[in-house]
């Protein structure tokens, strides 16, 4: 006998979650800034993964981890306060530009999602 399984009740569970992700990040000793960043969806993690895969010519696999956070900043970064550009995100100190792409997956996560492994990083 074949066992009926029970249908999804609604489709919410099937889609990224819409709300934004707050996080303080520390910016000195007293000061924080804030960030919002977005779920990610599975087109996200396929394209943040072309972005740091680098094939050359010779078949040669190489990463861009530059072209992966720029990514990232510039697609899971929904807002911050204070308010900034993309292209001062981009140009952010580099402890400040740590701290903040410690709170969105990292690349070692997004590899594990692509082998099939969705439930690391807020995916």
């Amino acid at each position: 006998m074949v066992r009926q399984m029970p249908k999804l009740p609604n489709k919410e569970i099937l889609l990224r979650q819409q709300n934004e992700k707050r996080h303080e990040i520390p910016v000195d000793d007293d000061t924080v800034m804030v960030v919002y960043a977005r779920d990610i969806s599975f087109f996200d993690v396929q394209k943040s993964a072309q972005e740091l895969l680098v094939i050359g010519k010779n078949g040669e696999m190489s990463l861009d981890l530059e072209a992966y956070w720029k990514y990232a900043f510039t697609n899971w970064i929904v807002r911050t306060e204070p308010e900034l550009s993309t292209s001062e995100l981009l140009d952010l100190k580099g402890h400040i530009g740590q701290r903040i792409a410690a709170v969105l997956p990292s690349p070692e996560t997004v590899g594990k999602m692509l082998q099939g492994d969705f439930t690391k990083g807020g995916a």
